[in-house]
């Protein structure tokens, strides 16, 4: 396989690159403080077409690919990693309808998903025990020629800021209790955003509880037939972990980057500390399991984009990065010692941050089955 990225691609990483730099790098810390959406941030997106990057230009995307999407992804996230969440679950969401839904549902959302005239978002995860929400938390039932929705989704992210919700929902009556896949407009009557929660991480990125209070859609917002969101649920959820994994490592570049700035600066007994073996052990831990992880996140991705099987290896780098992302800030931090502890650092922010890409969406031995099914 060949890791060499093409002339486009190496422009297209650039540009998000000084997109970050421009942009995020001024109010990342503001945005931490505040956890404000940042609406300006995303039309500034949309204009470089990053909200479309990885559509097919058939239905009005840029067309450059899932390699290209990810250098986008880690660029942005050595800046400001909530965007990239933003962006990850806009892209998402658009992705799903391309590749499943029908050719009215793509000519109706698409190219405004791709364009930023639309925000999207997945509607996905279900948890307990609070009342209302875990197992078939959201059902759905056909009623006529529509289907009609009742129910909550839980840690909704874009919740309240998107204009689409790609939702799933238990269609009943169903002895297998599939997932099915429904369009539902932001607006849609009975569609309700709780509170917004306030995360540890990734602030900018508003997260809440949807809840769905007898939201009829038409039979057309169905997307993929009935029954036929489980499939769809489980390949989305790959695709993240791998966009996620570009999340970590740009995370884990932006800390070890700070870092040793920082060691070269910082002067002890007459000499900086970045010439001390204990610190040089540190900055190196941190360089190779970034660039171990980004071989893997670049690997999964030409895979993706190849049309390839690729769950083993989205799942190795969610598996990787759980376990080793949160070191490389610890590591990170170790060589700043009592400084990179203090909030007037970065590095506190990025802790908080990496906590989200690495753990919030499933725990640190989810994929250990894809993986241990894998081996021959």
């Amino acid at each position: 396989m060949n890791f060499d990225l093409t002339e486009e691609q190496q422009l297209i990483g650039q540009s998000a690159r000084e997109f970050g730099k421009e942009y995020l790098d001024p109010i990342a810390a503001d945005l931490d403080h505040s956890g404000k959406f940042p609406k300006a941030i995303i039309e500034q997106l949309a204009g470089y077409d990053f909200l479309g990057l990885m559509l097919p230009e058939e239905v009005g995307g840029a067309g450059a690919g899932f390699v290209s999407y990810i250098q986008v992804v880690e660029a942005l996230s050595r800046s400001c990693p909530a965007i990239a969440t933003i962006l990850n679950y806009h892209s998402l969401a658009a992705h799903a309808i391309a590749t499943y839904g029908s050719d009215a549902q793509k000519k109706a959302h698409v190219p405004s998903l791709a364009k930023g005239s639309h925000l999207g978002t997945l509607a996905i995860y279900e948890n307990g025990p609070t009342p209302g929400i875990g197992p078939d938390a959201l059902l759905a039932s056909k009623q006529g020629d529509k289907y009609v929705l009742n129910g909550t989704k839980a840690f909704v992210r874009n919740a309240g800021v998107a204009d689409l919700y790609v939702v799933f929902a238990t269609l009943e009556p169903s002895e297998k209790k599939a997932l099915s896949v429904f369009l539902v407009n932001a607006r849609t009557p009975g569609v309700t955003v709780g509170p917004l929660l306030d995360t540890m991480g990734l602030k900018g990125c508003p997260v809440a509880n949807v809840v769905f209070s007898n939201v009829a859609v038409e039979a057309d917002a169905l997307v993929g037939g009935e029954n036929a969101g489980s499939a769809i649920a489980q390949d989305l959820l790959a695709i993240l972990a791998v966009a996620e994994g570009a999340q970590t490592v740009g995370l884990g570049k932006a800390a070890v980057k700070h870092a040793a700035e920082y060691a070269k600066q910082r002067v002890q007994f007459g000499k900086p500390i970045a010439v001390l073996q204990a610190i040089q052990t540190l900055l190196a831990d941190v360089a190779t399991d970034s660039h171990m992880a980004w071989l893997g996140v670049l690997r999964a991705a030409q895979l993706i984009e190849e049309g390839k099987p690729f769950e083993a290896d989205a799942a190795m780098v969610k598996a990787f990065l759980a376990r080793f992302g949160s070191k490389m800030l610890i590591d990170t931090c170790q060589v700043e010692g009592g400084f990179g502890y203090s909030e007037f650092m970065p590095l506190p922010r990025l802790f908080r941050d990496i906590a989200g890409t690495t753990l919030m969406d499933a725990p640190a031995d989810f994929p250990d089955k894809i993986i241990a099914d894998s081996i021959a």
